[in-house]
C-alpha cells in the first residue's frame, strides 16, 4: 500500500511539474533565446572578420565557406521566427526553431575556430 501511495504521489508531483512547464511564459523565453542568438551571432561574425583578414589557405577557405553556410541557415531561421514573434506568436515551436538557429551559429563558430587554429599553426611553422 505504501508503494502505491508513493507511486501516486510521485505521479501527481510529476504532473504538477509538467503543467507548470505548460504554463511557461513563452514570450519571455523566446525573446531571451532570440537575444542570446544575436549575441552568439555577433561573436561568430567577429571570428569571421578575423579569419577573412588573414592569409587564407584552401582549408581555411573551405572552413569559411562552411561557416557562412551555417550563418545563413541560422539567419534564415531567425528571420522566420522574428516574423512570427512580431505577430505575437510565442510558443514551444518558436523556441525550438530559435534553438536550431543557435546551434547553427555555434557550428559556424566552431568552423571558424578551427580555421583560426590552422592559421596559427601555419604562422608557427612559418616562424620556426
Amino acid at each position: 500500500m505504501k508503494k502505491v501511495i508513493f507511486i501516486l504521489t510521485s505521479l501527481v508531483f510529476t504532473l504538477s511539474i509538467a503543467l507548470a512547464q505548460g504554463q511557461k511564459d513563452w514570450k519571455t523565453t523566446c525573446e531571451k533565446q532570440y537575444n542570446d542568438n544575436l549575441a552568439v551571432k555577433q561573436v561568430v561574425l567577429n571570428l569571421l572578420d578575423q579569419v577573412k583578414k588573414s592569409e587564407q589557405t584552401d582549408v581555411v577557405k573551405k572552413d569559411v565557406a562552411d561557416a557562412q553556410y551555417w550563418i545563413n541557415l541560422g539567419d534564415e531561421i531567425m528571420n522566420k521566427q522574428k516574423a512570427r514573434m512580431d505577430k505575437g506568436e510565442y510558443n514551444e515551436d518558436v523556441f525550438t526553431q530559435l534553438g536550431y538557429a543557435w546551434r547553427y551559429y555555434v557550428e559556424a563558430g566552431t568552423k571558424l575556430t578551427v580555421a583560426l587554429n590552422s592559421l596559427s599553426v601555419k604562422v608557427k611553422k612559418k616562424g620556426s
